[in-house]
């Protein structure tokens, strides 16, 4: 669909450790062109832009991935931006979230954004490859930071509504990779010199239900949204 965010499997399975669903790639791809996530066994951060995935590994690596392999999340659209404007000159991140704010139609929607610009720094992150079921929260204290100074390139991601915490990641959520396509992850911080802004609203949403023996047997009512904010952020 049109005009609609994709999501592989809800957020809260991956919050309590459920880091291995059977969505491949390839699958995925089939619903869009732009977003982000991550890997089976949390194995980097994913960007998808212009239909091609990145794997930003723990190190601070990008590589383009395998289409063949699994996704246990991943979040993605066809990127259609309706509206563009000029980031704040040396403005912070927390800057830029306030100018956003006041381009959206409405706190109830979604909206893919991406941002192209250069920064002056930029403080991101990635977490390694797990081999055993650990909740998210607990994963998140495996994150290795990188810190870049003076680097061109572009976030990818999405705002998307509070209510919608269970299913993906309310508020801003981006990843960075850099103009080079040789580094990125996560992103937690940044200072940006100059830049420009795309935005689309989403107005529909697509979620799928894996069938996978872990996601069938979990219990999902519990409401993750503390510990999915600590592990985010």
């Amino acid at each position: 669909m049109s005009n609609s965010l994709y999501v592989s499997s809800p957020v809260n399975a991956l919050v309590q450790g459920i880091l291995r669903e059977d969505k491949t790639l390839k699958q995925v791809l089939g619903h869009g062109n732009f977003g982000l996530g991550t890997f089976n066994d949390l194995d980097g951060e994913m960007v998808l832009v212009d239909g091609i995935f990145y794997q930003l590994r723990s190190d601070g690596s990008a590589l383009i991935p395998d289409q063949n392999i699994g996704t246990p999340y991943a979040c993605v659209t066809q990127f259609k931006p309706v509206k563009s404007f000029d980031a704040p000159k040396n403005g912070t991140y927390l800057e830029l979230q306030q100018v956003i704010a006041k381009e959206m139609l409405s706190n109830n929607l979604i909206y893919a954004i991406r941002i192209e610009g250069t920064f002056i720094k930029i403080r991101a992150r990635s977490v390694p490859k797990q081999d055993a079921y650990r909740p998210l929260v607990d994963v998140a204290d495996d994150q290795k930071e990188f810190n870049y100074e003076r680097i061109s390139g572009q976030l990818v991601g999405f705002w998307t509504p509070d209510f919608m915490h269970s299913i993906s990641v309310p508020g801003f959520h981006l990843h960075f990779l850099s103009a080079d396509k040789r580094h990125g992850g996560h992103l937690l911080d940044f200072l940006i010199e100059e830049g420009k802004v795309w935005l689309q609203p989403l107005d529909q949403l697509s979620l799928d239900l894996p069938h996978t023996i872990e996601y069938l047997h979990a219990n999902l009512d519990k409401d993750n949204s503390a510990d999915l904010n600590k592990a985010e952020h």
